[in-house]
């Protein structure tokens, strides 16, 4: 397969090298932060994944792969079925995502009931050219549905590299589905990561929240001054509307 590359749109700032059977793994993200509401994503729809390598299968096929790791993580209480997500995009006539405006996510997220779309750019999937190589490289953004905005962007990037047992001929070499299975699961792992540290940081503002106000209130309750005592002429005429008459 001819060998694509694209550079996803953001910085990217951070970074991991996963090693193992031959794959070489690097996953970058744009992490949460606490300013969102997290906690409210309850429910979340993987649309199509667009593509600019050659063939309909390699978008396909990591769509799903992507899909799947997702659930097993259980990062969010609901993924929408894909064929309602399928039926959806036929209806509004969208044959990719890229480039949705925010009245058409929102339109999603209505039709859907979902809080947040995931949106995939295949990169690289397969051979690079005139090398025995496979590289594989997926983008991918969580954007809230209400405002538009993306409150996680993440990358993978693997590729295989050369075993002792390929060099001695007893093995061969990662195949290009191999390769991307470790991409994603990589990937996903690391949204799940991250997304649950950031509902976790947002709980932990609330209630730090909380407490400030607490505090405030009683600050604000043993500044007040102490109400005066009644006069004593007041005293005197509470004291004979109580006596009663002989």
């Amino acid at each position: 397969m001819v060998r694509q590359l694209s550079l996803a749109a953001g910085a990217a700032v951070l970074a991991t090298i996963v090693a193992c059977s031959g794959t070489s793994i690097r996953t970058y993200s744009q992490p949460p932060t606490v300013q969102r509401q997290y906690g409210k994503i309850k429910k979340v729809a993987v649309l199509p994944f667009d593509s600019v390598v050659e063939g309909a299968q390699a978008p396909k096929i990591t769509g799903d792969l992507f899909l799947q790791e997702l659930l097993n993580r259980g990062t969010f209480e609901q993924v929408e079925e894909p064929r309602y997500v399928t039926e959806l995009m036929k209806k509004l006539k969208l044959r990719n995502t890229e480039g949705l405006d925010r009245e058409i996510v929102r339109k999603i997220g209505e039709e859907l009931q979902a809080q947040a779309l995931v949106l995939g750019n295949l990169l690289l999937y397969g051979q690079e050219t005139n090398s025995e190589i496979v590289e594989f490289s997926l983008q991918v953004n969580v954007v809230d549905v209400d405002t538009g905005d993306i409150l996680w962007s993440g990358r993978s990037y693997a590729h295989s590299s050369t075993t002792w047992g390929e060099v001695l001929g007893v093995s061969m070499g990662p195949s290009a589905n191999d390769v991307a299975v470790t991409g994603v699961a990589k990937l996903v792992a690391r949204l799940d990561r991250e997304f649950r540290a950031a509902r976790a940081a947002e709980v932990e503002q609330m209630l730090e929240a909380a407490k400030a106000q607490e505090l405030a209130a009683e600050q604000e309750g043993a500044a007040a001054p102490p109400e005066e005592a009644p006069a004593a002429e007041d005293k005197t005429e509470e004291i004979l509307l109580n006596v009663k008459p002989k």
